[in-house]
C-alpha cells in the first residue's frame, strides 16, 4: 500500500540510504499521494515529522506544506477553524514540558487534549488533580502503556482523589499490560480493559452496559450503552493499526446534572486521516477527515459514491453523533491534527452545537472517543435507532424499492439459520454469509435468518452479514426470509435493502 511505503522510504531515509533507493522505494506511490501524506506526517508533529520534513525536501525542492484555509461545506458538521500557522489563526504554542491540568472534564477536553500533545511521551502527576473524568484515564492511559515506544509516565496515584479512581478503575494495571482483578463497581464503573481482536468485543459491551446499567427499567439506555460500545471497539480493531489494541472504560456520573453515562475509547494507531487517506485521496487536513467520519457512508475501507465494502457500512460514528444529538448528550472526537466536541442541549430535543477545538490542530496521538449520555434519556431504543437510520436513508440517494427480504411465514423447505452465534463479529457475519449463505442463495434455495437472542444488531454488523447476500438475491430473483427480528432490527435490515442494490 501507498501509506506503508512512505513509511518504508522514512525508515530508509533515517538510516543514511541513497536518493535511488528511496526512488524505488516510493515508485509505486503518485506524487499527489506522497505530497498529502507527507503533509499529513509533518502537521501531526510526531516523530516522523522531521523525516517527512527532509523527504518532502528531497522529492518537491520547494517549500515546505503550508496549510491552508478553504470554506466549509454546506453539509459539514461544523464551522472548521483556520490551520495552525495561517494568518487566521496561531499556531499552536511550543512545547514547553508544563504541568499537567488540574481538572479532566468532558465540558472541557482543552487543557488535557493541549497537555498531552505536547507532552506525550513526558510525565504527568496526579497529585494536583482535582477531577479525573473516566474519558481522560482512558485517554491518559492508554499513552502510558509500557509496550508503547514513547511511553507517557503517570505517578502519583495516591497522591489525591482523582490519582485514587484512576487507580481503582485499573490506569495502572493497564500500564503493565495486567488484566484487572473484577470488570468493575455495578451501578458505578466498567474498568479499563484493552481488546484486540474482533471476538472481544461482544462480550465487553454487554459486560460494560450491565456492570452500568443495573435496573431493568432502563433497558433501552443500557442497550444504547451497548451499541455505542460496539461500534467504537470495532472502528479501534480495524482502522486504527494500533498493534496493542484499543482501551475501553465507563463511568456512571449521578453526581452532576444531568446524571449522565460516559463511555470512552482510544488508541494509540495511526489516527482517522491516515485511515480514510487512500481511498479518499481528496482529504485536505485532520479537520475535514472528522468531518466526514460523521458523515454516512463514508468509511477508509471505500471510495466515496459507495455505500459499504464487504464489512463496513460507514455509519458507526454517524450513529453515535445522531445518538448525542437526540438523547441531549456529548460526543468528543479527537485525533491526529483535529478534535471535534459535539455538545447537545437536553431540554431542547435536537438542538445541538458541533466546534473544532483550539487551538488550530489540537489533536490527540491516536484516536479518542467520549460518549456520554444523560441518565433516562432514551424512552425507547428501537425508536430512537429507527430515527437515525431514517436519518441515513435521507442522505443515501434515492433507488428503486427493492423486497429481497421477507418477514414472518418462510417456506417449509427453507434452511434456518440462527444468526446470534455471530454476534456483532463483522468478520464472522461476513465469513458466515460468503459460506454459508450466498451459496444457497446461488442455488436458489430458500433460507431463513433467525435474529431470536439478539439485543441489539449494529449497522456494521447487519451490514457485513446482508450487504453481497442481497446483492446476490437481486440477481438471482431469490428472497431471504428473517423471523424474530425486533423492530430496531428490521429498521436496519430494511435500511440495508435501501443502499444495497444501487450499483
Amino acid at each position: 500500500m501507498s501509506k506503508k511505503a512512505v513509511s518504508r522510504a522514512l525508515r530508509a531515509l533515517d538510516a543514511g540510504a541513497e536518493p535511488a533507493d528511496i526512488n524505488e522505494i516510493l515508485s509505486g506511490v503518485t506524487a499527489t499521494f506522497l505530497r498529502r501524506r507527507l503533509r499529513s506526517l509533518i502537521d501531526s508533529g510526531d516523530s516522523d515529522s522531521a523525516p517527512a520534513q527532509r523527504l518532502w525536501a528531497a522529492k518537491f525542492g520547494d517549500s515546505l506544506p503550508v496549510p491552508s484555509t478553504r470554506d466549509t461545506k454546506a453539509d459539514a458538521p461544523a464551522v472548521r477553524p483556520p490551520l495552525q500557522g495561517t494568518p487566521e489563526g496561531p499556531a499552536p504554542e511550543p512545547a514547553g514540558g508544563e504541568s499537567p491540568p488540574t481538572s479532566v472534564r468532558l465540558d472541557d477536553p482543552t487543557p488535557l487534549l493541549s497537555w498531552m500533545g505536547r507532552n506525550h511521551s513526558g510525565v504527568f502527576s496526579l497529585a494536583t488533580l482535582r477531577k479525573f473524568e473516566v474519558w481522560g484515564v482512558v485517554a491518559t492511559t492508554t499513552l502510558a502503556r509500557s509496550e508503547s515506544s514513547r511511553p507517557l509516565t503517570l505517578t502519583d496515584y495516591d497522591q489525591s482523589a482523582a490519582g485514587k479512581f484512576a487507580y481503582a478503575i485499573g490506569s495502572e494495571d493497564l500500564v503493565r499490560g495486567v488484566a484487572p482483578p473484577d470488570p468493575g463497581e455495578p451501578g458505578r464503573t466498567a474498568k479499563l480493559r484493552r481488546l484486540t481482536s474482533f471476538g472481544e468485543i461482544d462480550d465487553a459491551a454487554r459486560e460494560i452496559s450491565h456492570l452500568l446499567v443495573r435496573n431493568e427499567e432502563e433497558r433501552d439506555t443500557r442497550l444504547t450503552v451497548k451499541y455505542v460500545v460496539v461500534e467504537l471497539l470495532r472502528n479501534v480493531i480495524q482502522h486504527s493499526n494500533d498493534k496493542l489494541g484499543g482501551v475501553v472504560a465507563a463511568q456512571r456520573m449521578d453526581h452532576q446534572d444531568p446524571s449522565s453515562l460516559q463511555v470512552a475509547v482510544a488508541d494509540a494507531g495511526v489516527g482517522i486521516f491516515d485511515a480514510m487517506i487512500e481511498k479518499h485521496p481528496n482529504l485536505r487536513d485532520h479537520g475535514e477527515a472528522l468531518e466526514k467520519a460523521l458523515w454516512p457512508h463514508f468509511s477508509g475501507t471505500f471510495e466515496e459514491g459507495l455505500s459499504g465494502s464487504r464489512q463496513n457500512a460507514g455509519l458507526g460514528l454517524f450513529f453515535i453523533s445522531e445518538m448525542a444529538k437526540l438523547t441531549g448528550g456529548r460526543l468528543l472526537l479527537a485525533s491526529h491534527g483535529a478534535s471535534l466536541l459535539l455538545t447537545a442541549d437536553p431540554e431542547a430535543g435536537d438542538n445541538h452545537e458541533m466546534k473544532f477545538l483550539k487551538p488550530d490542530g489540537l489533536g490527540y496521538p491516536g484516536t479518542l472517543v467520549a460518549f456520554e449520555l444523560p441518565n433516562d434519556s432514551v424512552a425507547n431504543y428501537d425508536d430512537l435507532i429507527h430515527t437515525i437510520q431514517g436519518r441515513a436513508r435521507e442522505r443515501t440517494p434515492k433507488r428503486a424499492p427493492h423486497h429481497w427480504i421477507r418477514y414472518g411465514r418462510s417456506p417449509a423447505d427453507a434452511k434456518p439459520f440462527v444468526v446470534h452465534y455471530t454476534s456483532e463479529n463483522t468478520e464472522q457475519a461476513e465469513k458466515f454469509a460468503r459460506e454459508q449463505l450466498e451459496p444457497r442463495i446461488l442455488r436458489k434455495e430458500a433460507i431463513v435468518l433467525d435474529f431470536l437472542g439478539m439485543e441489539i444488531a449494529t449497522q456494521s454488523y447487519l451490514h457485513a452479514l446482508l450487504y453481497d447476500a442481497l446483492r446476490l438475491a437481486w440477481a438471482k430473483q431469490s428472497f431471504i426470509y428473517v423471523v424474530n427480528a425486533s423492530p430496531s432490527v428490521r429498521s436496519g435490515i430494511e435500511l440495508i435493502e435501501a443502499y444495497a442494490l444501487g450499483g
